[in-house]
This record gives C-alpha cells, structure tokens and sequence, in this order.
C-alpha cells in the first residue's frame, strides 16, 4: 500500500512568464498651419519579459527589458534615435522565513542599435558614430542581501559585487592620452570595477488603471572614486484605457562620470498598443 501526503499549494515547483509587446507611436502634421510647426513621425518599440520560478528554498526571477525608438522630422537626412534600452536582470533568492534573505544578483546592460553625433559642416550634415550595441555594456554580479514584498517592492544590497564594462577597440583605438570610452583606457576593451551597489523596484496602484512603477540602481567602485556613486533612476507611470490601449509618462536620470560628469535626463510621453501573449 502507498500513502502520499499532500502538498501545500506554496510549496510546489512552480513557474511563472509574462510577456509583453507595445507600440508607442507620436505623428504630427501641419499644412498652411499660421503658428508654424515640423511635420515629424516617431515610433517606440518595446518588449517586456518576465520569468520566476520559486520552490520550497529558492526563489529565481529574471526580466528583460528592451526598447527601440527613432524620430524624423520632415527635411531631416538621418532618423534621430530617441529610446534604445536593452537590459536583463536576475534574481537568485534563498527563501527563509523572514522577509530578508541572502541573495545573488546579476545585471546587463547594453543599447540595442548605434548612436550617432550629427555634425553639421559646410552645410552638409555628417554623422559621427559614438556607440554601438555591446559597447558600451554593463555586466555586474554581486552577493548580498535582498528584502521582496510580493510584487510590490524589492531591495538588494550586495557588499560584494563586480562590475564588467566592455567596449568595441573602435571606439579606443585613437583616444588621447588620459582620455577614457566609458571609463575604459585607449586601445583597451574593458574595464574591471569591484564595490557595492544598491538596487530598488517598486510598483504601486495610485488610482484605478494607473500604475507608477520606480526602478533605482545605485553602485560604488571601492577601487578608486568611491565617493562618485553611479546613479541610474527610471519613473514609469502607466495610465490603462483599455486591454490594448495606455497612456505612458517615463522620465530617467543617468550619472556615471566614467561616461559624463553630469546628470544625465530623459523623458517619454505617449500613446501606447501593448499586445500581452
């Protein structure tokens, strides 16, 4: 005879995806139009991905974040990028019985496409490629701590943590003396940091159909400026008409004095179609 004991629901192995593409697209036209304006059309393509699994002991979550957008006013020669976003973040937790647990976490982070300068010379336009994809990339692993409440909120410290930055010899090859690519030196490709870093994600209703959602990642070299902390801030917030159809307001503030010495900001407005599959 066989006797089985049943499971409890949390205790299984389970997994969990979501999925998500979206549309963001802003066009404007103006004909015989007294107050003046720019014909202009921009498009943002962005995808979303989600993956968790958890069991009795550990709990892993993964995401993948990737955006692309381009702008073109009408006489323009080139299309201007104005989104190119492409990171991955994952999450091994030990689960114990309080909300702090002991974690691992990795990050990358990378542009999907080249950006470009557009110099304008004797009336020509030319334009001057200053990055391309993988370079510059950001990989960090680190060791620590990490605090999760649901879905809702989640801490990471890591006291111990690595940080890769890699870059195409194109872009070092014919740099001054003392001049650096992202913090990397001339005709090197990558740059090794070792220090801390701090990460919170947040997600709060604020009122029916919107969300606002925080993303802060926060990282110090122990190796050398440790008092120059790279700061990368993300605000979305989502206002949902219907299944398909949302209104989105993102706003980012960048630091990272290996790339500029100054606060770096961005911001996006638009109509959104989101396709969840």
């Amino acid at each position: 005879m066989l006797f089985a004991q049943e499971a409890e629901p949390d205790s299984l192995p389970s997994w969990k995806q979501e999925r998500k593409l979206g549309v963001l697209i802003n066009q404007s036209s103006f004909d015989n139009w007294l107050a003046g304006g720019v014909n202009s059309f921009s498009g943002t393509l962005n995808f979303d991905y989600d993956l968790a699994y958890q069991n009795e002991k550990w709990n892993w979550t993964t995401t993948l974040d990737a955006a692309l957008g381009y702008a073109k006013n009408m006489g323009d020669d080139y299309f201007n990028k104005t989104e190119d976003q492409l990171e991955i973040n994952t999450i091994l937790l030990r689960k114990s019985e309080r909300d702090i647990n002991f974690s691992s976490s990795f990050n990358l982070k990378t542009q999907n496409a080249p950006g470009n300068n557009f110099i304008e010379q004797e009336g020509d336009i030319e334009r001057v490629k200053t990055s391309g994809f993988f370079s510059p990339a950001y990989m960090r692993l680190g060791v620590g701590i990490a605090f999760k409440k649901d879905d809702l909120i989640a801490l990471q410290f890591n006291p111990l943590n690595a940080r890769l930055i890699v870059v195409d010899q194109m872009f070092t090859r014919n740099l001054a003396a003392g001049e650096t690519f992202f913090g990397v030196a001339a005709d090197k490709t990558t740059r090794w940091e070792a220090g801390a870093s701090f990460a919170l994600q947040s997600k709060r209703t604020i009122a029916k159909n919107v969300v606002l959602s925080n993303n802060l990642s926060l990282v110090a070299n122990y190796l050398e400026e440790f008092k120059n902390i790279d700061l990368d801030f993300t605000s979305t917030l989502n206002m949902k008409v219907n299944e398909y159809l949302s209104a989105m307001l993102e706003v980012q503030f960048l630091y990272d004095d290996n790339a500029l010495a100054d606060l770096q900001f961005r911001q996006v407005f638009g109509l959104a179609v989101s396709l969840p599959f």
